[in-house]
């Protein structure tokens, strides 16, 4: 067994064929084959069904895909774990939401650039189900998400490091007695509902009865905040305490909910990985810049 064998295993997993890992990984597809034949008969088990157009994955394959990921995690990341000795350094694949960008994070990689200047973070924009889905399969060291909803796997864990809260953001000089009244007088530009913080936004205006008024269904806040500013109607948001300072400024802002709905926002990462000790720090200087204490 051959670590060139499990990285292919890998890619297969991650691009769903054969043709689109030769591709990926600059192979031919019978090379490919081969080698995934190889690793079937020193198993003496069968990896993948073959019974449709194109092989998948069986409880076998699936099964050596996780275990192939945990042994290149381990090898990939001896050089890292080598350097940490001596200091923080290495390069960290690092997933982020888009509300991150625009929050407490790039204060914090600018200090650490100061202060660790062979540390490299390296940024993938995501929403968060596609970030968690990436730190499962190897593609990001860990990513910074809102809380998942649903159970932690074992082996994985989520830590938070902010609270956010919901405003109902209305154009600048709009007055309303409540969220309802402001429900009722302008159209809503709605958070993509598939993404998590959507999720907790529709369900709370279905648990109250709120039927609103829909303009457009969006997977971005800064765009939804866009069209509230041109005065086409409200959107529910969450703010940190950066962008909260900023929206005061160009909205006319209503806590939403009763209590007052937040959502978290964390680190999510595999309990155990090569690059533990440069995500503990980007962690640890998070907290200090939303102003909660370590987890």
């Amino acid at each position: 067994m051959s670590l060139r064998s499990l990285r292919i295993l890998n890619e297969i997993a991650r691009k769903g064929s054969f043709a689109a890992a030769a591709e990926s990984l600059g192979l031919t597809q019978s090379a490919v084959s081969l080698q995934i034949k190889k690793l079937e008969e020193e198993f003496g088990e069968q990896l993948f069904e073959r019974t449709g157009r194109s092989p998948r994955l069986n409880p076998n394959g699936r099964l050596a895909v996780e275990r192939a990921r945990e042994i290149l995690a381990i090898y990939d990341g001896i050089r890292d774990e080598l350097a940490s000795q001596s200091g923080i350094r290495g390069e960290l694949a690092l997933g982020v939401v888009p509300t991150v960008i625009t929050g407490p994070l790039p204060p914090v990689l600018a200090r650490l650039r100061e202060q660790y200047q062979e540390l490299h973070v390296r940024l993938q924009c995501s929403l968060s189900a596609e970030l968690v889905s990436q730190v499962n399969e190897g593609g990001l060291d860990a990513a910074l998400t809102t809380e998942p909803p649903f159970a932690v796997a074992p082996g994985y864990e989520w830590r938070t490091y902010d609270i956010e809260p919901f405003f109902v953001a209305a154009p600048a000089g709009s007055r309303a007695s409540g969220t309802e009244s402001l429900f009722e007088r302008f159209p809503f530009v709605r958070f993509d509902r598939t993404a998590w913080a959507g999720a907790i936004v529709d369900g709370y205006l279905m648990a109250q009865g709120i039927h609103p008024r829909e303009v457009v269904e969006l997977d971005s806040l800064e765009a939804a905040l866009g069209l509230v500013d041109q005065g086409l109607g409200i959107a529910v948001v969450p703010l940190n305490r950066r962008r909260l300072a900023e929206a005061r400024r160009r909205f006319s802002l209503q806590p939403f909910g009763s209590p007052h709905l937040t959502r978290r926002v964390g680190m999510y990462q595999r309990c155990r990985h090569p690059r533990r000790v440069l995500t503990d720090v980007i962690f640890k200087e998070l907290c200090r810049e939303c102003g909660l204490p370590e987890s």
